[in-house]
């Protein structure tokens, strides 16, 4: 009797391991945390030993609404999708477990058990809240057979469970908010933190790899430069956060006008670049010109003003009269000033 004893207490231990470990290699895993927390409780409910019914679920929680979110599940009763949806901290099992930061028993449907629905079955729950110190994480509900009492060695064991959980809930967010700021930065490296178009950096590494692109396949590609005109005098009048508006409505006109395939930049200041793929002379100076009259025609309100009017001048160049990047850019400069020279509000190309 007592070698089997001890075989049995080998076999559970070897069980545990084994399922501790499989849950524990979900920390490195990658995939969406719910996706992870299924599969976690995949393994939970395989364990053998347990005198658990194969059923359950895995709330997170939203502390600052102080409830419970069911996010994997397997077996629940479909009633229980939308009752058990979203559980209030200190409501059913689920909630008492997260008010109070310890695992509720129940061996069977008693008074704690408020979320009820008809043929609703016999039965009993551990609920085991996920911690990270003082904080709920989140709540593992499992089923029992109903009657089943608490037991030392279950409790024990879905602690650690829950200790692991806590540990793959807090690494994948870890990772997962790690991940949108390496986004935010690269969209920072790359855009004009005032008006969300390209900087003067990025459109410059798009313009080679266009220039490259329309070169290898004799495509054309046309680049406009352009500038508010006056706008020093905008600043001077109405002040640097009205200049800024008028920069920041420039480039919603800029996005609605040009075509979704343009690149459209500031350079700085009041400059502003369009690259333009595929389009010769005469397309990217009417594309120009079409932005022109839209900006002559726009208005920016300001506080006891009808509002600010601006215009832009614009000088256009294409690939085929350039020899290389540098040639175009300095064509496009040329006609900016020519433009200028002829009385502003106007397209010139080069």
């Amino acid at each position: 009797m007592v070698a089997v004893g001890v075989d049995a207490d080998l076999v559970r231990a070897l069980e545990n391991e084994r399922a501790l470990n499989a849950i524990l290699r979900s920390v490195v895993r990658e995939g969406e945390l719910e996706t992870l927390l299924e599969e976690c409780l995949d393994i939970l409910l395989s364990v053998s030993w347990l005198s658990i019914l194969p059923k359950g679920g895995i709330f997170l929680a939203d502390e600052g609404q102080r409830e419970l979110r069911l996010v994997a599940q397997r077996d629940l009763a479909p009633p229980l999708l939308t009752l058990c949806a979203r559980v209030p901290f200190g409501h059913c099992l689920c909630g008492r477990a997260a008010q109070e930061r310890r695992i509720q028993h129940a061996a069977c449907v008693d008074h704690r058990h408020e979320i009820r629905y008809p043929g609703i079955r016999p039965h009993g729950h551990y609920n085991v809240p996920i911690r990270d110190g003082d904080r709920v994480l989140g709540v593992i509900v499992l089923y029992l057979p109903d009657g089943h009492p608490s037991h030392p060695a279950e409790l024990a064991f879905l602690e650690s469970v829950a200790d692991i959980l806590s540990l793959v809930i807090r690494h994948r967010r870890a990772v997962d908010e790690l991940e949108r700021v390496c986004r935010e930065l690269a969209v920072l490296a790359c855009t004009d933190p005032l008006t969300g178009l390209y900087n003067r950096r990025h459109f410059f590494e798009r313009l080679q790899a266009a220039w490259a692109e329309a070169e290898r396949h004799d495509r054309p590609l046309a680049v406009a430069l352009f500038d508010l005109d006056h706008f020093k005098r905008i600043n001077d009048t109405w002040g640097h956060a009205a200049g800024d508006r008028v920069l920041e409505t420039v480039a919603r006109v800029v996005r609605r006008e040009s075509r979704h395939y343009d690149v459209a930049a500031r350079l700085g200041g009041e400059e502003f670049a369009l690259l333009l793929p595929g389009a010769g002379a005469r397309e990217a100076a009417a594309v120009c010109e079409r932005l022109r009259r839209r900006l002559a025609a726009t208005t920016v309100p300001v506080e006891g003003e009808d509002g600010i009017r601006f215009t832009a001048s614009f000088g256009v160049a294409c690939r085929r009269r350039a020899v290389d990047v540098h040639d175009l850019m300095r064509r496009c400069d040329r006609a900016l000033y020519r433009a200028k020279a002829e009385g502003r509000d106007r397209v010139a190309t080069a």
